[in-house]
């Protein structure tokens, strides 16, 4: 199983690092936008208040962090974690020209997370827990880093269930996403990967069920867009 996990771990890796600076740009064309307004809603979901301490794992090229700023306040800070360097770097450039910014990014692994228990009021993931290999540990990695009372918002492509619609986007999403995506990062397996990580993913429900079993109350999950996306919240009691 290990030995499963590190070769699928390497794959995702090499293919984040090829894409790295294309990525902001692309997922805002493949999404026509939708990407950012997805953000926003999970961003409504963590609640923060000044002083409160947020985590985005799987930052990325850190698309959430300035807003997690704006939320906690300039007296905190707050830490983005992500185990790709080339995304980082990305990220490091991009936020560091942002003024009045207070961030700190770290390379390291959801499945071994850096932090002592209790450390967060909040855990925000983008886009990130399909490409984890090991989904109940990831989610025990993060209760035992939240604080009491804190909040683990998700947010994550999913299948769409309307029928009609379903049909439609399963004709963009199967057959011009991979193209589209071939086009402006000249890697094909990049966006196959996108395309088949989606399908292989959990449902909206089984997905629910793991937050329930890794511990988190209140747990429920909002359909975003006929379902391309969803929204699942949890909050450590």
């Amino acid at each position: 199983m290990k030995t499963t996990f590190a070769a699928h771990t390497a794959r995702v890796h090499a293919i984040f690092s090829s894409i790295a600076h294309q990525y902001d740009r692309l997922n805002t064309v493949l999404s026509w936008g939708t990407d950012r307004l997805w953000r926003q809603q999970a961003l409504h979901q963590c609640r923060l208040k000044p002083g409160d301490s947020a985590l985005d794992l799987c930052c990325g090229t850190g698309m959430m962090i300035p807003p997690l700023c704006r939320g906690v306040g300039e007296q905190s800070t707050v830490v983005g974690l992500d185990f790709n360097a080339e995304m980082l770097a990305v990220a490091q450039r991009r936020l560091s020209a942002q003024a009045k910014l207070k961030f700190r990014l770290v390379e390291g692994n959801v499945l071994d997370l850096p932090f002592a228990p209790e450390s967060f009021s909040c855990i925000t993931i983008a886009f990130g827990l399909r490409n984890i290999p090991d989904i109940p540990e990831a989610l025990a990695q993060m209760f035992r880093v939240l604080k009491p009372g804190g909040r683990l918002v998700c947010l994550e492509l999913s299948n769409p269930e309307l029928p009609v619609f379903k049909d439609i986007y399963g004709l963009y999403f199967n057959h011009l996403l991979p193209v589209v995506g071939y086009l402006g990062t000249r890697n094909h397996q990049a966006y196959t990967y996108l395309r088949d990580s989606v399908k292989r993913f959990l449902s909206k429900k089984d997905l629910l069920r793991a937050f329930r079993a890794a511990g988190f109350q209140h747990s429920f999950y909002q359909s975003l867009t006929g379902g391309i996306a969803a929204l699942h919240v949890g909050l450590k009691p």
